[in-house]
């Protein structure tokens, strides 16, 4: 069937759109889908990595700031054992115990200047190489009695020297040591409040006779003030380095140092330092996150601690947090240029297939696709396509040839059906007219009918020029007319331009016969016919209309719907298979209309394309007005 074709090309641009949507999302959703995997995957990857690398980072802060205090520790350890050690040896010189033995006898009831010097050169000979002494003497609290290196005397009612004897007093063994915390050291004669500000850190070891170990009387005590500067000097490095703040415990929670005078824990925070030898732990204080490391002195029983702000590892997390989402930015910027990239050449073959189908879409079905490409699975498709087409155009030949062979049947049929029908009523007309002796309408119907015979027997051709067509509906009303006593009236315009315009041969006359037989028979008064052709725009307008009977609205439908449905027909010969002819030849671009009302006549529309240039018809070779 013709509107097979049109069929076809429809399902064809549908499938090609719905086609070209599913690619368009096909393509789209693999460029997106490929591109949240691997933002996916990478966003995934540099969380997993920031969060691996800032634990580790916290953990290597705590081994360091470990580190610094033990080394801090160890260093204070150091020199402290240092001092102790030669307090240790001060306290077994057998020289200094008899002196002090001597010193404190019954019989010297004063300290010789002998003695005196003695015991400042073994002092100066320890101590004198320690830059970091403040002052250093041995005394004995109970004999008022005082050794010192110097001019200096000290004040044996000061609180603290009474409290350090009062400790040594105690102690039933030499060799014992102990160290005292930051103070003030106010029991210097030249100790002045005001201008001497530093405090001191004091290591005192008692002096008994260590080779008789029955003996318990205390001779003395040597003290060692040591300037906490050293401490300070110590804590530097590592407070300018890190941030670090730093201070020292004693075994009474007392502060032995600070490098912030002000930073203070509270009691519970101090009761932990004491739990165990070290360790650390986080804690916000005053306000601010906080590493707490501590250490415990093996010489002393101080705790040493260090406060680590975590704004130091957070100004560094903070650079390779920045880094990271550089990077990610970075690469997830270059995945989604990649998979683009990657996407569009892979669906370029798609794309192509696509555009072709546009093509087909539009109605061209002689056009085939490259078979060959790179990917095998696009080669398969595009053989398939092609395979497609080829099948499609067969099946439309072979639809428009059978659509031909029956219309043209059709035709025959309807010639074959005039002719014997027509001859009889013409030839009884005839017979009729002889009767009567009319031989002029004998003449005139003669004639008609041979150039009527002449126009169906030796015009071959399915297509003939309008005024061969209006010729023929002009016998033929001669010829009715003459049958029916000149009833008819008829008026056929034409404009002139447009009679050699090609059109399907009978095209007219089974109207004008519909027309006459079904429209006019049947009325009373005149019967008019009026055939007018004209050109409007880029088509031709044929009107048939007749003043008859009219159609009832039921078969007016019947007709209307019989004609929506062009092409679907077969054995009928009428006004559909005008309309299939003029389908055959003009395509979709011809249309048949008919309007009518019971009583008010019928009128046929035709619209057919203004043919092409090269479209025209030859005249025909018969000279019809012979």
């Amino acid at each position: 069937m013709f509107f097979l074709k049109a069929a076809t090309i429809l399902i064809l641009k549908k499938s090609q759109g719905e086609m070209w949507l599913k690619l368009k999302s096909f393509k789209t959703s693999i460029i997106l889908y490929f591109s949240l995997l691997i933002c996916a995957s990478l966003t995934l990857l540099g969380t997993i990595s920031y969060q691996t690398f800032s634990s580790f980072t916290e953990k290597e802060m705590v081994k360091n700031t470990t580190s610094i205090t033990d080394q801090v520790n160890q260093s204070l350890d150091l020199y402290l054992n240092e001092i102790k050690d030669s307090l240790h040896f001060l306290a077994i010189d057998q020289n200094l115990i008899t002196m002090l033995q001597d010193s404190v006898s019954e019989e010297a009831g004063f300290e010789s200047t002998q003695d005196r010097t003695r015991i400042s050169v073994l002092l100066n000979n320890i101590f004198s190489e320690k830059s970091d002494i403040r002052g250093y003497f041995i005394y004995n609290q109970d004999y008022s009695k005082q050794y010192i290196n110097s001019a200096r005397s000290i004040d044996f009612q000061s609180p603290f020297l009474k409290q350090v004897w009062q400790d040594f007093k105690e102690t039933p063994y030499a060799l014992q040591t102990k160290f005292y915390g930051a103070h003030k050291p106010d029991y210097y004669d030249n100790y002045d409040k005001k201008a001497d500000s530093n405090n001191v850190i004091t290591i005192a070891a008692n002096i008994k006779d260590a080779y008789d170990p029955s003996n318990p009387n205390l001779y003395g005590v040597a003290v060692f003030d040591y300037n906490i500067n050293k401490l300070n000097h110590i804590f530097e490095s590592t407070q300018t380095q890190l941030g670090i703040e730093s201070f020292i415990l004693d075994k009474e929670k007392q502060f032995v140092y600070q490098t912030d005078s002000d930073l203070r824990l509270d009691e519970v925070e101090l009761d932990q330092l004491f739990h165990n030898s070290a360790g650390y732990w986080t804690q916000m204080i005053e306000g601010q996150k906080m590493l707490v490391v501590y250490s415990t002195s093996a010489v002393t029983g101080w705790k040493t601690v260090n406060l680590l702000p975590f704004t130091h590892l957070d100004k560094n997390l903070s650079v390779i947090r920045n880094t990271t989402l550089l990077l990610l930015a970075i690469m997830i910027a270059v995945t989604i240029v990649l998979a683009s990239v990657i996407t569009i050449r892979a669906s370029q073959p798609i794309l192509k297939l696509v555009n072709f189908m546009k093509k087909v879409g539009t109605g061209n079905l002689n056009i085939r696709v490259e078979r060959q490409t790179e990917y095998e699975e696009i080669m398969v498709l595009n053989r398939g396509v092609n395979d497609m087409l080829d099948k499609i155009k067969e099946l439309i030949d072979d639809s428009i040839n059978r659509q031909l062979l029956q219309k043209e049947a059709e035709y025959n049929a309807l010639q074959a059906k005039m002719n014997p029908h027509f001859l009889y009523n013409t030839l009884q007309s005839i017979s009729s007219l002889s009767i009567l002796g009319r031989n002029e309408d004998i003449e005139l119907v003669t004639h008609s009918l041979r150039e009527l015979l002449q126009y169906s027997l030796y015009h071959m051709n399915e297509m003939v020029q309008i005024k061969d067509e209006l010729h023929a509906v002009e016998n033929y009303l001669h010829i009715q007319n003459i049958r029916y006593n000149g009833r008819i009236q008829y008026d056929i315009q034409a404009d002139e331009h447009v009679l050699s315009f090609p059109v399907n041969k009978f095209v007219l006359q089974p109207i004008i016969e519909n027309s006459i037989y079904h429209g006019l028979e049947s009325k009373e008064g005149a019967w008019l016919i009026s055939l007018v052709i004209k050109e409007e725009a880029d088509d031709i307008h044929i009107m048939i209309r007749d003043n008859g009977i009219g159609i009832k609205p039921d078969k007016l439908g019947s007709i209307r719907q019989e004609l929506a449905l062009m092409g679907v027909r077969s054995g009928r010969i009428g006004l559909s298979s005008i309309a299939d002819r003029l389908a055959l030849r003009f395509t979709s671009k011809a249309r048949l209309t008919v309007e009518s009302e019971p009583g008010n006549g019928t009128t046929v529309r035709l619209i057919i394309p203004k043919p092409q240039p090269k479209e025209g018809i030859q005249e025909n070779a018969i000279d019809l007005a012979d």
